[in-house]
């Protein structure tokens, strides 16, 4: 069992924060199958800085959700931590900086990503966020910003400072950010990470799709948890199987009435937070994900791409998610 401040884990396996993603209903559905901490998407940290915004539905955790935490980047280490005591004066249990995002707009503004070329903002980042709240503090980077050698310098500089610094989690992305999502994560740096400072809790994540993969590179990599990223949208069962690998038991797939339950309670969670033109569209993006669960996943998929309106969406939910999968 991993412990982080009043924070434990029964199993080493979380969801990453995905911008997007991983809102309110993508969260309680990742803990209602088993995972055992949850992050929001990623926050500017000046959002919280802003009381009419900060106090939104949208900002604040859910009660279902705990643990749960907030997920932030920014380019200043003292409005971050500003942010960050926001965040945990809010409710969240937790707080992870962002210095990984490889979009070309947080590039061009010098934040998350783009601070793996600065090591010391990096770590006065750290530093500022731990002296400004009492709850663990996270760190997320990449293995670099590009593959040059400086980039690499910079890389380990941030781990050797992240390991004096006792960072209570370090998570790891093994591809560059000038890669973005491309090509396959390099699971081998993450692993010499873990090997030259062991004392160091490291989290890797990267091409995590399936359950058995979580539980390979847990073993392969030597490192202490994995980081379930875009393999956990809509896919909340991703939580379970692997909760039943690491029990020694195998758990059998949902069945297309499970699938739909779990999509028809999605969809109405998105409605509570959208309106309905707006919940529609949204919705699109995580079944592409459920689809892929289903025997006649693009027929499935064309059909839920086609629906405009509430009712369509949920007729074509239950016509396709039939027992007998007619």
């Amino acid at each position: 069992m991993l412990r982080f401040g009043n924070i434990e884990l029964d199993m080493p396996f979380v969801q990453a924060a995905l911008s997007g993603y991983t809102d309110h209903p993508m969260r309680i559905l990742a803990r209602r199958f088993g995972c055992p901490l949850v992050f929001t998407g990623v926050m500017l940290d000046r959002i919280s800085l802003h009381p009419k915004v900060s106090r939104q539905k949208q900002f604040q955790p859910f009660s279902l959700e705990h643990p749960v935490g907030a997920q932030i980047m920014g380019s200043e280490p003292e409005v971050m931590a500003q942010s960050a005591a926001a965040f945990e004066k809010a409710g969240y249990d937790c707080i992870d900086l962002n210095f990984a995002c490889p979009v070309p707009k947080v590039l061009r503004r010098q934040r998350a990503g783009y601070l793996m070329q600065r090591p010391a903002v990096v770590r006065e980042a750290f530093l500022r966020t731990r002296e400004a709240v009492s709850c663990p503090v996270f760190m997320k980077i990449r293995i670099g910003y590009d593959n040059s050698q400086a980039a690499q310098e910079d890389f380990w500089t941030i781990c050797e400072n992240a390991a004096a610094d006792e960072v209570q989690m370090l998570s790891i992305h093994g591809r560059t950010v000038e890669q973005k999502y491309k090509d396959t994560a390099d699971w081998e740096t993450i692993a010499q990470v873990k090997r030259k400072f062991p004392h160091l809790c490291i989290f890797g994540s990267g091409d995590i799709r399936m359950a058995q993969t979580a539980i390979d590179r847990l073993r392969s990599s030597g490192v202490d948890g994995i980081i379930v990223a875009r393999g956990a949208i809509g896919n909340p069962w991703i939580f379970q199987e692997i909760r039943a690998l690491w029990e020694g038991r195998l758990m059998p797939p949902p069945t297309l009435v499970q699938q739909k339950q779990a999509m028809l309670e999605h969809f109405q969670m998105i409605l509570d937070f959208w309106p309905p033109h707006k919940a529609v569209p949204y919705f699109r993006k995580f079944a592409v994900g459920y689809c892929r669960r289903h025997p006649q996943r693009k027929q499935t998929l064309l059909a839920l791409m086609q629906a405009r309106t509430v009712q369509q969406v949920l007729d074509t939910i239950h016509q396709s998610y039939k027992e007998d999968g007619g």
